[in-house]
């Protein structure tokens, strides 16, 4: 990473995880995605569908996914927990 450059921890891969990632990558923000669990996406990937609008969960999580693994300001770390934090 070059002298200056801004770069952001988030834990926690849930949807909102997630968007704040991609939201934040998109502004040219490095962004380290950390999430204990093997794979991405939270609860959200358990439901079937969305309140109040019945939206199909899967629908609305699956192209969020694909757009974090394939972004180049995104590194994930799964399977991975935050020991410390300092500075």
């Amino acid at each position: 990473m070059e002298k200056g450059s801004k770069s952001v921890l988030i834990i926690g891969a849930g949807i909102a995880g997630i968007q704040a990632a991609l939201d934040l990558g998109d502004m040219g923000i490095h962004v380290h995605l950390v999430e204990k669990q093997s794979c991405i996406g939270g609860r959200m990937a358990q439901l079937d569908k969305t309140f109040p609008t019945l939206d199909c969960s899967i629908c609305i999580l699956a192209p969020k996914l694909s757009e974090c693994y394939r972004h180049s300001n995104i590194t994930l770390h799964t399977l991975a927990e935050v020991q410390k934090v300092d500075g």
